[in-house]
């Protein structure tokens, strides 16, 4: 597994964009520096979008969780009840 953390710096957005974005695009992420701190990251979408969807799906997960405790009345007697 790499583990190495992928950096440009805000100048070679400036003058390299291309090759910061195709570099994005390879590794999924890049971090930006700015006096030689992390200061943003540029990511690729395909990585975002998998980010997004995995999130949607962890908050789903807890609100199963959330209502799965909730006390359920079969289908058959709330019908009787009308």
């Amino acid at each position: 597994m790499d583990t190495t953390i992928v950096t440009s710096t805000i100048t070679d957005l400036r003058h390299k964009t291309n090759k910061v974005l195709l570099k994005a695009e390879e590794k999924g992420y890049v971090y930006l520096l700015r006096r030689s701190k992390i200061a943003a990251a540029v990511v690729d979408i395909k990585y975002l979008n998998d980010l997004q969807e995995a999130y949607e799906d962890y908050l789903d997960t807890l609100e199963y969780d959330k209502t799965i405790k909730l006390k359920r009345n079969p289908l058959s007697k709330a019908k009787k009840s009308k």
